[in-house]
């Protein structure tokens, strides 16, 4: 199972170089690339038995740098997710084929992120995922493009360094043999020191989390993208906050997070629904889909700040599930902005006459994100509303509305979009997108339907944490 794993993490990076190369080998090779990594994506995950896959082999002796990989429960439902979504995007997306190369290279990135089980590895995959999502926003986006990538540049950066002076305080102050998670987890940092730490890595991870008000980079930087969705799909996956405060910051310093946990938790339920207020305002299906992202890692936030086992795994499924139908929205409004020539919501109206197949598969992936019962945005939603409550009733109650009103500003645009008296006449599917949406539908319902495949996966891990937080409070 080593080479599935190294060739799963290092396929897209290849093929991503040779279409930035030859540009002319085209989207067959990103299809089959992305295709190859699913499948080895889908086979690992089907044939893991509780244990998890690793490897490790020592890179830097003098500072004990491993390129050490941990695929364990978590990883592989995340990788799943990223996998999916990122073959389902380089399908359908119609963008110049070297973008293509730059979206293969930042999957593997994020399947890095998930699988590094050594925290300077960790760091460079973190770090080097920022290069081609800031390319794709540079190179092809919109008139404000330039403004935004700075945007975006400038606040990872300014978590980039925190989170580096963590990164060599928790293990030269608490005392571990090498950056090997295992062994700075035996030797988490204590006392004000553990302050610190938690507060260097709570400033990267809010930034792709994102939290208020650390999330403002990213309604330009959904805006300005490539119209096609592709950027932003493969952006939303980059939202990997949520999995590195579970992996590194909170069992790295429990103490530290003890500190910070009542803020949290009021940060993550103002997020939820700060977000949904600004999605309310929204002019385009852009930055309507992009607050709307906020707010639901603002609810997947509450239930990972809760600390026990159910928030916690309600949080990583939302973060899994949100991936791929947020991704797959952003991938379907790109579709409707090359037949409508607009994203806005207004001057467009009444396409369902003439693109019914289009609008169901819209309507779909809108009840996903608001968490209808049977989809896939359910099941997180509501074990990290439950996890929130033992801990604040309170809070959580002011937290649900934010699922309100994601009702209400989805199908309002939804409405607006399709349902209302025609002005415009569009086409309906493709045989492409009708495979794209074939696709997407069977995963959203499967993980609604049978959650249990992937929490499964998931909650003992959660329970481990928790049991390291003392059960959660």
């Amino acid at each position: 199972m080593d080479a599935l794993l190294h060739v799963g993490l290092f396929l897209p990076l290849l093929a991503g170089i040779a279409l930035l190369i030859w540009p002319s080998l085209g989207r067959r090779l990103a299809v089959a690339a992305s295709g190859v990594t699913f499948l080895i994506a889908a086979w690992l995950f089907a044939r893991a038995s509780g244990e998890a896959y690793t490897f490790q082999a020592l890179l830097l002796e003098p500072i004990q740098m491993y390129y050490a990989l941990r695929l364990d429960g978590v990883g592989l439902v995340l990788w799943l997710a990223v996998a999916l979504t990122t073959l389902l995007a380089v399908f359908i997306a119609k963008v110049p084929t070297r973008m293509l190369g730059w979206a293969l290279l930042m999957e593997s990135g994020l399947l890095g992120i998930f699988a590094a089980d050594d925290l300077i590895l960790f760091y460079v995959f973190f770090e080097a995922t920022l290069i081609p999502s800031l390319l794709m926003l540079g190179l092809y986006g919109g008139r404000e493009r330039l403004k935004a990538a700075y945007t975006f540049a400038l606040f990872t950066l300014a978590g980039s360094l925190p989170m580096l002076a963590a990164l060599f305080a928790v293990r030269y102050l608490g005392g571990a043999p090498s950056f090997l998670y295992s062994d700075l987890a035996a030797h988490p940092v204590s006392g004000s020191v553990a302050d610190w730490v938690f507060l260097g890595f709570l400033v990267a991870f809010a930034v792709k989390t994102p939290l208020f008000p650390l999330h403002a980079w990213l309604p330009s930087f959904h805006a300005e993208n490539h119209p096609s969705g592709l950027a932003d799909a493969m952006g939303t996956l980059y939202k990997v906050g949520l999995f590195a405060f579970f992996k590194w910051a909170i069992p790295l310093a429990p103490e530290g997070f003890a500190q910070f946990q009542g803020l949290l938790l009021v940060v993550a339920a103002f997020s939820a629904i700060y977000a949904a207020w600004l999605a309310f305002a929204a002019k385009d299906w852009k930055r309507l889909l992009a607050y709307g992202g906020v707010s639901h890692m603002g609810l997947g936030a509450l239930g990972l700040f809760s600390g026990n086992a159910e928030g916690v795994t309600g949080a990583l499924f939302l973060l899994a599930a949100s991936m791929v139908y947020t991704g797959g929205l952003f991938l379907v409004v790109g579709r409707i902005a090359e037949r409508t020539e607009t994203l806005e919501i207004g001057p467009v109206r009444g396409i369902a006459k003439s693109a019914p197949a289009l609008s169901v598969l819209t309507m779909f992936l809108v009840m996903a994100m608001i968490g209808l019962p049977g989809l896939s945005g359910f099941p997180g939603e509501f074990m990290a509303l439950l996890g929130a409550w033992k801990i604040s009733p309170w809070l959580t109650f002011i937290a649900f509305t934010a699922v309100i009103a994601a009702a209400a500003y989805a199908l309002t645009a939804y409405q607006a979009l399709f349902q209302e008296e025609q002005n415009r006449v569009v086409s309906d599917l493709t045989p492409r997108e009708w495979a794209f949406a074939v696709a997407i539908v069977a995963g959203v319902v499967l993980a609604g339907v049978y959650p249990k495949m992937f929490t499964q996966m998931i909650h003992p891990l959660s329970e481990a944490l928790a049991k390291l937080l003392g059960g959660g409070a």
